[in-house]
């Protein structure tokens, strides 16, 4: 038996890690019998899935999410029912795995409250492992894209790599995906350079892109990036965001005849190169205005929130021209 609780915001790292223990664990002939994924799951399916038996022919592998169990009060079981959880968890079969899951939400600092009976009863039989999400400093960073570069037979450099993080940020389902566009652009061609990554991977999704185009002064362009990005994202988190980036402008612009660029960096917690690089795209632009644009950015989300108005393309258009 082996029984795991996988927990954390960087899918991209659990994921691949519990399809790397389906591949050590399943007779491939079999997966669909074998393998099974379920979604916080009852208190009898649960006890189906701990209670089961071995299959004729090998291992069985169960994925149980329980991000609505383990992470606030959505769900949750009776005290009688935990001592049967606990009492199968012990018992369960030696061909039985079992993955417990609790994803957390990007840039959520929550975790698996440790102080449930739950949790308390799966981590007692189970390796817990957590997959954090990676921050922009962080050079471990920078060694997962390397690593996932030559998985994918490209080679990148180290300056190009901080470039990509500074295009797509630290997501690395986002940087995964990007990569295999890589891959399939520049066949036969293996190098990535900087041309390609600027040509290839502007992803759509960018708010850092969104930010740059307002510094750039182009509205047109700025209005069809935040629609863009209103398919898949609320008009608040794109303000909020925008507030934090140009929250940072603001900071490098105050600081950067007063401090060194290395200085600045360890304040931010950014890598030096994202940090000259920015410098480079503010140059054009005044303090003042970059200080004007993050005021009328507040007034547009205060404006959002309240229901003083609910078009977020007309609150960005007017932030830009006031």
């Amino acid at each position: 038996m082996s029984v795991f609780l996988f927990w954390g915001q960087e899918e991209y790292l659990l994921n691949n890690e519990v399809k790397k223990l389906k591949n050590e664990l399943l007779d491939d002939s079999f997966i669909s019998m074998a393998y099974k994924v379920f979604d916080n799951p009852s208190f009898n399916t649960l006890m189906d899935i701990l209670q089961a038996a071995p299959l004729m022919f090998g291992a069985t592998l169960s994925i149980v999410n329980l991000d609505k169990y383990l992470v606030g009060n959505k769900l949750s079981f009776t005290d009688k029912e935990m001592e049967s959880i606990d009492f199968a968890l012990k018992s369960v079969n030696e061909k039985v795995n079992i993955i417990f899951v609790c994803k957390i939400p990007r840039d959520e600092n929550k975790k698996p409250d440790s102080r449930k009976k739950l949790y308390k009863i799966i981590s007692k039989y189970s390796q817990v492992r957590e997959f954090a999400q990676f921050k922009t400093y962080q050079k471990e960073l920078n060694l997962q894209i390397s690593k996932m570069a030559k998985e994918k037979d490209l080679i990148i450099s180290s300056d190009n790599i901080v470039l990509l993080i500074e295009q797509l940020g630290p997501n690395l389902t986002l940087i995964d995906s990007e990569l295999e566009k890589l891959k399939i652009a520049l066949f036969p061609n293996k190098t990535v350079d900087t041309e390609s990554l600027k040509k290839y991977c502007t992803s759509s999704e960018d708010v850092f892109l969104l930010a740059d185009l307002i510094i750039n002064g182009n509205k047109n362009e700025v209005i069809k990036q935040f629609n863009l990005l209103t398919e898949k994202r609320h008009p608040l988190e794109i303000f909020s965001v925008l507030q934090s980036n140009f929250q940072r402008f603001i900071y490098i612009k105050s600081y950067e005849r007063k401090m060194s660029t290395k200085d600045i960096s360890l304040n931010l917690k950014l890598h030096e190169y994202i940090v000259m690089k920015t410098q480079e795209k503010l140059r054009k632009i005044s303090l003042d205005r970059l200080l004007q644009i993050r005021e009328n950015l507040i007034n547009a989300e205060y404006k959002l929130k309240t229901g003083q108005s609910a078009d977020g393309e007309i609150l960005l258009e007017m932030a830009l021209l006031s």
